[in-house]
């Protein structure tokens, strides 16, 4: 370079300006920040970007339909089977998957099994019900149970049948032996029971028509039968067996006045009392079977009052009890003959205690 001139500087410095430009003309674009190269990789990208926020925007509508399903109002399910009105349905849960129902817990029996089952396959909303409920094991139900207890002046009626009509029955053929007011009824009601009702008859008597009608009067009722007869036919006491031994006491026809040749039995039996004066009896009117229930039984409660007023009349303190039976204990059935007619018309004596 020393030895070239003062004129030839310049030149070189142009040329090599203007290598210099040539350089940056043709690498710069290559490295700039705005080229074009750089805008399509971006575009790439972003191309490849795309599609997962098409996925992301699908994925709403999927979850969209969850609470439909997932909607299902389990608590208001389950307070809808309470407006079935069936009893024991406490126990019933529900869970839900999607449109599925599933039913478990206990049930009384089938058919609230099956109403169940129905009514939730009905509701909005339920696709399908698994039926996953158990029907509880019946419990076997426990009989009526009743003890009829007998005695010469009175008949208690004890215990528990499945229903009134029962009850009544055992009422009215008792009242068919017994009057009314010696018939004690104390039996309860239990729905939950089952026929037939079954009874103990028990007591002791002396009385042996009596007797033969409390032991075979209950064994015909509908939903009633007989389990025990455990009752006693005792033979009379002495002062019973001696009143009953008299002749009987006669009256006028269909009249409760005393026949002027009975006096001298009443004065017989007025002896007898008042040589037992502790003793309490029943004094029993009994009538044939003519005439109508009603009639025979107000004839037969007047002639033992008659009765009762003439000992007393006698100076008898006894404890007396007068009773009208009417026709309820004939000794001869059926009483279709004059002896037999006469044979069921009489006054009994019946030791009470």
């Amino acid at each position: 370079m020393a030895d070239e001139g003062p004129d030839e500087l310049p030149a070189l410095l142009a040329i090599a300006v203007g290598i210099a430009i040539l350089a940056v003309t043709l690498v710069w674009p290559t490295i700039a920040p705005g080229n074009d190269d750089d805008e399509a990789a971006v575009d790439v990208v972003a191309d490849a970007e795309e599609p997962e926020t098409e996925t992301e925007a699908e994925e709403p509508e999927a979850e969209a339909e969850e609470p439909e399903v997932a909607g299902l109002d389990l608590a208001a399910l389950l307070t809808g089977l309470e407006g079935l009105g069936i009893d024991g349905l406490d126990g019933i849960s529900l869970s839900a998957d999607g449109g599925v129902v599933t039913a478990t817990g206990e049930v009384p029996d089938e058919a609230a099994r099956t109403a169940v089952i129905d009514y939730l396959a009905a509701q909005p909303g339920v696709d399908q019900v698994i039926d996953q409920l158990a029907v509880a094991e019946a419990e076997a139900a426990v009989t009526g149970e009743a003890t009829l207890t007998a005695a010469q002046a009175s008949f208690v009626l004890i215990g528990v049948v499945p229903d009134q009509v029962t009850a009544d029955l055992l009422v009215e053929r008792a009242a068919s032996i017994y009057s009314e007011a010696q018939v004690d009824d104390q039996l309860e009601i239990d729905e939950t029971r089952a026929a037939p009702t079954q009874i103990t008859i028990s007591g002791s008597l002396t009385d042996e028509v009596l007797y033969n009608q409390v032991v075979n009067g209950f064994g015909d009722i509908d939903g009633v039968e007989v389990a025990v007869t455990d009752i006693a036919l005792e033979e009379s006491g002495e002062l019973e067996a001696s009143l009953n031994s008299l002749e009987p006491i006669q009256f006028a026809s269909g009249s409760s006045l005393i026949q002027p040749e009975s006096e001298s039995i009443l004065d017989e039996a007025a002896e007898l009392l008042l040589a037992n004066a502790d003793a309490a009896l029943e004094i029993g009117g009994h009538t044939d079977s003519r005439g109508s229930d009603e009639s025979n039984e107000t004839l037969s409660q007047a002639r033992a009052d008659a009765v009762k007023a003439a000992l007393e009349a006698r100076g008898v303190g006894n404890e007396l009890t007068a009773v009208g039976f009417g026709e309820r204990r004939l000794k001869v059935d059926p009483d279709d003959t004059p002896e037999a007619q006469q044979e069921n018309r009489r006054i009994e004596f019946r030791l009470l205690g």
